[in-house]
């Protein structure tokens, strides 16, 4: 039940459907109290100009993705945490698993790993059945097998393949590495925008991790400033809204998660 409420309440205050709610009270008290509709339908659209033009967008995915930068040099580490995310399974008509959009942590992971920085690869992501992809693997197990082909040796790769959030993921990595006797600092892999939650849930567990996010995205929003990128910027798109979303999705998960004593 705590799982399910947590994907089901949070997306009812998010943008798009706190404008949904506005426009249905203005369409039902249009006939009785006009100016109650006027103001419901001025909130409307003031959330969706705000929540999907450039300069906010990428206001809000600095304030997150600039907390940890990449570090210079990057050190070693006792392993390399991938969080999950990424990954969609091999459903027809897909002929394979693919990678969606935060499938950068995975390739970033790999590189890492080929690179020597640390001898093993934990993948870390179970899977929701009722969420919307069928499958009767892992992510972590279909992160793996995207792995391997890179030419990972299998010997080198740890899964926790039923976490269902971040802090299922620290939770159950935590118990590989001491299954596993693995001692040392952890390079955790995540999209730039999650990487605070991710290590304050982390460090929050006792576990040593070092911040190596990857993914990050105001600079594919952010434009020069010229006047026609000024007026471009303030045009809102659906693709600004849904990363404002992502982001303000982080901030209630950083407040939730605090109020349960998970940070």
């Amino acid at each position: 039940m705590d799982l399910l409420l947590s994907k089901l309440l949070p997306p009812l205050l998010y943008p798009l459907s706190l404008a949904c709610w506005a426009l249905i009270f203005a369409v039902v008290r249009f006939w009785r109290a006009p100016k109650q509709a006027a103001i419901a339908l001025a909130i409307a659209l003031s959330l969706l100009l705000l929540s999907g033009n450039d300069y906010v967008t990428v206001a809000l995915l600095r304030s997150l993705e600039e907390q940890y930068l990449p570090p210079q040099p990057i050190p070693q580490g006792a392993a390399i945490v991938v969080l999950g995310g990424v990954i969609v399974p091999q459903q027809e008509p897909r002929p394979w698993v693919e990678i969606k959009e935060g499938g950068d942590r995975l390739l970033y992971g790999i590189h890492l790993f080929r690179q020597g920085y640390a001898p093993y690869l934990i993948l870390s992501g179970g899977r929701i059945p009722w969420l919307g992809e069928i499958s009767q693997r892992s992510e972590a197990a279909d992160m793996a097998e995207i792995v391997q082909v890179c030419g990972i040796p299998k010997e080198n790769i740890l899964l926790d393949t039923t976490s269902l959030n971040t802090y299922e993921n620290a939770r159950n990595v935590k118990a590989l590495i001491e299954a596993h006797q693995i001692q040392g600092d952890l390079l955790l892999v995540t999209s730039a925008y999650h990487m605070p939650r991710a290590v304050a849930i982390f460090r929050h567990l006792g576990l040593k991790v070092i911040p190596v996010p990857t993914d990050y995205r105001w600079p594919s929003v952010a434009r020069s400033f010229t006047w026609q990128n000024v007026l471009l910027s303030l045009i809102p798109t659906a693709s600004n809204i849904k990363l404002t979303t992502d982001v303000l999705r982080e901030y209630q998960g950083l407040l939730i998660y605090k109020l349960r004593g998970w940070l």
